[in-house]
């Protein structure tokens, strides 16, 4: 097989399918031979190079990757080689994030604050832009979600509430996500993730389910992270929805993933260097806020399953 520069290229995985990887380039940028001008998808199904593996070089969707061994006719490839990556989403597993939007319904599913908070807090700890996203608006009174949003902005968040139905706040949700390279939708089952991607990208049709009457909770209809494009270069991911995503930090880090915590340690510092925020003596936060509870109860399953933490 032809081996030359015009039978090598460079893509994104935007796809897992059992051993293979969906791999999407821009033939545009390339310069094919006449007789692959016929080309009609910029993906290609591809297998790994064993090398990868002696190299502990892992690939997961999002990451970018180089091809060689390009069979054009059949659609297939082999990756030779991964790009360093800029950030990474542990669960839903997905390389290159740039934002990650939590979708979290007002109705049906009912808000629940805990589950809420969780999904945010594992956002905050992958150092990634994060955006919190309301949906199911127009089942709620506008007094009502006025309420929510004060609330998430107690949080040290602003929230976009949206109405696929009633097209409320999609538009600013859509030129949101046609500035940013890879955004990923994040978020229980049932809040709407897999009929916004429907609602941005009308051909895909992708499966939905209606909530479970008898659980209160969604139906996962998405089995697997794949990415759509929606945009010159903009690319978004839908995942699978799971209902309590586990916090794993170090105790000592826990308060930084609140903003509204974080920013009372901004401006002042405690006592003692390695604070944690209970009772300690000098502590500057402000135990009367909504969430210190939630804080609160989960740092003392961390401590619990930590080796002893003494106050300097």
């Amino acid at each position: 097989m032809n081996k030359n520069k015009s039978n090598t290229c460079r893509g994104i995985v935007v796809a897992l399918k059992a051993n293979f990887f969906i791999v999407e380039i821009n033939v545009n940028n390339l310069n094919l031979p006449t007789t692959d001008l016929s080309l009609t998808s910029s993906r290609l199904l591809c297998t790994r190079r064993s090398k990868l593996d002696y190299k502990g070089l892992y690939i997961d969707v999002g990451d970018i990757v180089f091809l060689a061994s390009i069979d054009w006719k059949n659609k297939r490839a082999v990756i030779s080689d991964v790009e360093p990556r800029k950030s990474f989403l542990i669960r839903p597993a997905v390389a290159n994030v740039s934002l990650i939007a939590i979708c979290i319904s007002v109705d049906e599913p009912l808000f629940d604050p805990e589950q809420t908070s969780r999904f945010l807090i594992t956002a905050e700890s992958t150092n990634i832009n994060t955006l919190l996203v309301l949906t199911k608006i127009d089942m709620i009174s506008k007094e009502k979600l006025n309420l929510y949003l004060q609330r998430l902005q107690l949080w040290g968040y602003e929230a976009i509430p949206i109405s696929l139905d009633k097209n409320i706040g999609v538009d600013l949700l859509i030129n949101k996500f046609q500035k940013t390279q890879l955004s990923v939708l994040a978020g229980p089952s049932g809040v709407g993730k897999t009929s916004l991607i429907n609602y941005l990208l009308p051909s895909l049709s992708l499966p939905t389910a209606n909530v479970s009457k008898k659980l209160k909770r969604g139906v996962h209809t998405t089995r697997h992270v794949e990415l759509f494009s929606i945009g010159d270069g903009s690319l978004i991911a839908d995942t699978p929805g799971f209902n309590r995503p586990d916090i794993v930090c170090e105790p000592s880090d826990f308060a930084y993933f609140f903003p509204e915590l974080r920013m009372q340690l901004i401006n002042s510092k405690c006592k003692f260097r390695n604070c944690l925020h209970r009772d300690e003596p000098g502590c500057v936060i402000d135990k009367n806020i909504e969430r210190y509870s939630f804080y609160r109860e989960n740092l003392e399953e961390m401590i619990n399953s930590h080796l002893p933490y003494q106050v300097d």
